[in-house]
């Protein structure tokens, strides 16, 4: 079966998709409007007419002083925005969570990397960067102040930082905040979907494609405030953006922004359709569904656990694909990720609710084992031997996982989503996290970085 049938075939069935794009397939196909930078439809990477105007609107409506349409995705945003703000050899601090395109962004521009360690609960779930972790990176940078700091917010989970207080942080020390807020395009359009849309961090990046009605692959950079030369932000994109960007694709950012535009209405609709489904949470007695102030996570990411019963979150997922065609984000040791927007049905939040009611009562009580995240040893101890782009510079060899424990790794190996490295390049290969890639590919989660159940060591 070719790609075309495979796609057409999914599209035509009664699957429902909890997870991104946030345009839940309610979009038409665009073949027609599939085009290049002909005469009086503006370029991409020098935009003087339409396209200047569809960014002029992106700022206008999230607060910045100037917005960038990307095609491809907030990769190429966190990868320009790194790349722009630092020079060689600068110390930039990331959370040791942050997605693997924020350690390629440091590993292209050869920068030093050091680490804001974040709190995770018994499911394995990170919560986002707090001031204090944040104070406490730098404290540990033996006196230097940090070219950059990046952070995630929201999480792949929802879990926000307090943008606000970090920033000014930060500009007292005379630091960029760089914001990965990938997953949080809707959010700040209602009282209870609390976002960044007016932060002061220096550059936000976020995938529109995610939690919005656009296609795959949309994104968006904004720059707020002086702090950040906007020439090189420009030049950034011309490295790492496509020189041939998709009309199509750009297409589906101006549609996104008319609804943004009009958002009173579809917001609160989308809010009241997750108020209704929470209510579940009190009728279920072995799954629990989170349900933290809107002020700490998107509400919008619903995040079901099954650390109570006796089955993990992989065979959760499992159970509402095959029986309930239900497609979830995001399937964890113990808990599934169902990511939702403002296109969700409401016949789609029921049948959620539906299917959760059957499989609750079917469920017997438990105890799931969660690979601990936050010991001496494990995750939050990277074990750092030397810098990520050193690492990936040199000669490697490939050897089985059991016998790599001590040696430097060379690529990054993550699970995938979200794409959080376990194990960076430059970091020694403890037992540890050894033990958690074998637990994780023995329930089934999804590993990248290995060939064929082989990791590369520095030779």
């Amino acid at each position: 079966m070719s790609l075309k049938d495979r796609v057409n075939e999914y599209s035509q069935s009664n699957i429902y998709p909890f997870h991104m794009p946030g345009h839940k397939r309610m979009l038409e196909n665009s073949y027609k409007i599939d085009m290049t930078e002909v005469e009086g439809v503006d370029d991409l990477h020098d935009p003087k007419d339409v396209i200047k105007a569809e960014q002029i609107r992106l700022a206008e409506l999230y607060k910045a002083k100037e917005s960038f349409i990307l095609v491809g995705g907030s990769t190429v945003g966190n990868l320009s925005a790194i790349y722009a703000s630092c020079e060689e050899d600068d110390l930039v601090l990331i959370q040791r969570n942050s997605h693997k395109s924020v350690y390629n962004g440091a590993i292209l521009r050869h920068l030093r990397l050091g680490y804001i360690y974040t709190e995770c609960d018994e499911n394995g779930i990170f919560r986002a960067a707090t001031l204090e972790e944040i104070k406490d990176a730098v404290d540990k940078a033996n006196g230097e102040i940090p070219k950059a700091i990046v952070i995630t917010s929201p999480t792949y989970e929802g879990f926000v930082c307090k943008i606000d207080e970090i920033a000014d942080f930060c500009q007292q020390q005379n630091i960029i905040l760089i914001v990965d807020e990938a997953h949080g395009a809707h959010l700040g359009f209602n009282m209870e979907l609390v976002g960044q849309t007016s932060s002061k961090a220096d550059i936000t990046i976020m995938s529109l494609h995610k939690t919005l009605p656009s296609l795959t692959q949309t994104a968006a950079l904004h720059v707020t405030g002086d702090r950040v030369d906007i020439r090189r932000i420009r030049e950034a994109l011309d490295i790492f953006e496509t020189s041939s960007p998709s009309y199509v694709l750009m297409n589906s950012v101006s549609i996104c922004l008319d609804y943004l535009e009009n958002k009173e209405n579809y917001f609160n609709q989308y809010v009241d359709k997750l108020r209704d489904f929470y209510q579940i949470g009190g009728q279920l007695n072995k799954l629990s569904i989170y349900r933290i102030n809107p002020e700490e996570r998107d509400i919008g990411k619903i995040i079901i656990s099954t650390k109570r019963t006796n089955i993990t979150g992989v065979e959760l997922a499992k159970i509402l694909r095959e029986k309930y065609e239900l497609e979830t984000e995001l399937a964890s040791f113990s808990y599934v990720l169902a990511m939702t927007s403002i296109m969700d049905s409401r016949e789609g939040f029921e049948r959620l609710k539906k299917a959760l009611l059957e499989i609750d009562r079917r469920l017997d009580y438990g105890n799931i084992e969660v690979p601990t995240f936050n010991n001496a040893e494990g995750f939050n101890n990277s074990g750092k031997a030397m810098e990520a782009w050193q690492a990936k510079a040199k000669g490697a060899i490939q050897l089985a996982l059991e016998e790599a424990e001590g040696l430097i790794c060379q690529d990054s190996v993550s699970l995938y989503p979200p794409g959080a490295p376990v194990i960076v390049p430059g970091e020694i290969i403890s037992k540890e996290k050894i033990n958690l890639i074998k637990k994780a590919k023995s329930v089934g989660i999804h590993v990248t970085g290995l060939n064929k159940g082989l990791i590369s060591i520095v030779n």
